[in-house]
C-alpha cells in the first residue's frame, strides 16, 4: 500500500529509463536495479507503480527472511527476532526505503545472502561438500552484489578483518576460497566486461564521487556521524562501540563506519552508503538486549517519525527537498510532451520523470547538466533545426548550442525551469 501511494522519485524514474535500454552495466551504477524493473515489466502494466517497485518489495522481504534464518542459527529467541524485524523496518533506509526502486535494495539482499553463506562456512557440523556449497554461494552472492552496488566490496574487507581478529582464517579451506573467487568473478562479469569495453568509466566515476574532493570541510564528517546516529538510533549506535570489537556483527558494522569516516575526509558521504552496517549493528545490539532500551529506541522512532511528518507540512521542507523531484511535481510541464516535439529535458531527473509519466521517451539535452546516462544516447544530440528545451534557471547553455537562436516561451516557477525554442541558424 505504501509503495502504491508513494509518489515516484526522480532517481527511480531514471533507473526506469535504464530498463528501457538494457545494458550489462551503466555509467552511474551497476545494472541490477534496472534488471529488477525490467523484470517487473514482464508481470505488470507498463507505467504502473508495481512494474517499478514490485521486485524491490520482494527483495526486501527476502532480506528479512534471510536475517530470520541467520538469527535463528545464532540461537536468538523468537522474541528477539521479532524485535530485530521491528527495528529493521523502523529504520528509514531499511523500512520505508526498502520499497523504493534503488540500488540499495539488491545490495542489502545480496549482502545478507553473502553473510548467511559466510557464517555457514564456519559451522563445524557441516560436511565438506556442504561447506563447498556455501563457498560457491558466497562468491555468487558477492558477484550479484557487485552488479547491484560497488559497496559490496566492503563485505570482503569486513570479512578479512573478522578472520584476522578472531583467527578464524585457520578454518578456511583453500579450495573453498578458490570456488568463492571463481563464482564471484563469473557473477560480476557483466559489470567488469562493460567497464572493460568503456574504459572503466563507471569505476572511475564512483571513485571520484566517493573520494573526489581536493579539500576537506569538517561538516562532512560531523554530518556523516549525525546521520548514522539518527538512522540507527543513538542506543544502537552506542552499543556497537561499547565493547572491544570481537563479535562478527560488531566487526562488520564498525568496519563500514570507519571506512566511510575516512571517505568523509575526501567527499560528502551520503547517509545511505553504510546501509548494510545498520543490519549488523541491530543484530549486535540484540545480544545485549533489554526491554528498557528497546522501549527507548521505539519511543525515539515515534518522536522522529512524528517530527518528520510535521516537517513535511512546513515551507522549510519544500526548500530542503527542492532537488528531490517527484512524479506529482511535474504536472504543469507534462502537457508539453504532447504539444511540443522534439522536447528535451533539463536534467536527468526531469527527463526521466517526463518519460515515466508520459510513457514517451524524453531525452535530456546533451551537456545541459552533469554527464549521465542520457549523454551516452544518440537521441540527446538533436539533428532537427527546431527543438524545444526545458532548462533550469541556473543552467548554462553548452557551447555546441550557441549557433541556435533561442526564444524563451514559458517559465515554471515551482520547478525553476524555463521553456525555450531553439532554431538552428
Amino acid at each position: 500500500m505504501f509503495a502504491y501511494f508513494l509518489p515516484v522519485f526522480a532517481d527511480e524514474a531514471y533507473y526506469y529509463v535504464w530498463s528501457l535500454r538494457p545494458q550489462l552495466s551503466y555509467f552511474d551504477h551497476p545494472p541490477f536495479v534496472s534488471w529488477l524493473i525490467r523484470l517487473g515489466g514482464l508481470f505488470f502494466k507498463p507505467g504502473s507503480v508495481f512494474e517499478l517497485r514490485s521486485f524491490f518489495i520482494l527483495g526486501s522481504t527476502l532480506t528479512a527472511l534471510i536475517w530470520v534464518y541467520i538469527l535463528r542459527k545464532k540461537n536468538f529467541s523468537e522474541n528477539m527476532i521479532c524485535c530485530f524485524l521491528v527495528l529493521m523496518f523502523l529504520n528509514p533506509l531499511l523500512g520505508p526505503g526498502s520499497i523504493v526502486a534503488t540500488p540499495d535494495v539488491p545490495l542489502v539482499l545480496f549482502w545478507s545472502l553473502s553473510y548467511l553463506a559466510f557464517t555457514e562456512i564456519f559451522v563445524d557440523t557441516h560436511s565438506l561438500r556442504k561447506k563447498y556449497f556455501f563457498y560457491i554461494l558466497l562468491g555468487a552472492a558477492l558477484g550479484l552484489g557487485f552488479c547491484s552496488k560497488y559497496h559490496i566490496v566492503l563485505f570482503v574487507l569486513s570479512g578479512l578483518i573478522y578472520l584476522c581478529f578472531n583467527q578464524a582464517y585457520k578454518k578456511i579451506n583453500l579450495l573453498g576460497v578458490f570456488l568463492t573467487l571463481m563464482a564471484g568473478f563469473i557473477f560480476s562479469l557483466p559489470v567488469v566486461y562493460w567497464n572493460y569495453l568503456n574504459n572503466w568509466a563507471s569505476f572511475e566515476f564512483q571513485l571520484k564521487h566517493g573520494f573526489g574532493k581536493a579539500h576537506y570541510e569538517w561538516p562532512w564528517t560531523l554530518n556523516f556521524y549525525l546521520g548514522q546516529v539518527i538512522l540507527m538510533s543513538p542506543v544502537i549506535f552506542y552499543s556497537v562501540f561499547k565493547s572491544k570489537p570481537q563479535k562478527t556483527d560488531q566487526i562488520f558494522s564498525i568496519t563500514q563506519i570507519i571506512f566511510f569516516t575516512t571517505s568523509s575526509f575526501k567527499a560528502i558521504v551520503e547517509a545511505n552508503w553504510p546501509i548494510t552496517s545498520h543490519l549488523h549493528a541491530t543484530a549486535d545490539y540484540l545480544q545485549i538486549f533489554s526491554k528498557k532500551s528497546f522501549k527507548l529506541i521505539f519511543l525515539i522512532w515515534v518522536i522522529i517519525y512524528l517530527a518528520i511528518t510535521a516537517f513535511m507540512f512546513t515551507e522549510a521542507s519544500k526548500k530542503a527537498l527542492r532537488n528531490q523531484y517527484r512524479s506529482t511535481q511535474i504536472d504543469e510541464i507534462l502537457p508539453l510532451v504532447e504539444r511540443l516535439k522534439p522536447l528535451y529535458g533539463s536534467s536527468y531527473q526531469i527527463a526521466s520523470l517526463l518519460t515515466w509519466r508520459s510513457q514517451v521517451f524524453i531525452p535530456k539535452l546533451n551537456g545541459l547538466s552533469r554527464f549521465d546516462f542520457f549523454d551516452t544516447l544518440p537521441e540527446s544530440n538533436p539533428t532537427e533545426k527546431k527543438i524545444f528545451v526545458l532548462k533550469h534557471f541556473d543552467s548554462i547553455w553548452p557551447d555546441k548550442y550557441k549557433k541556435y537562436n533561442k526564444t524563451r516561451l514559458e517559465s515554471f516557477e515551482v520547478l525553476k525551469i524555463e521553456l525555450y525554442q531553439l532554431n538552428h541558424e
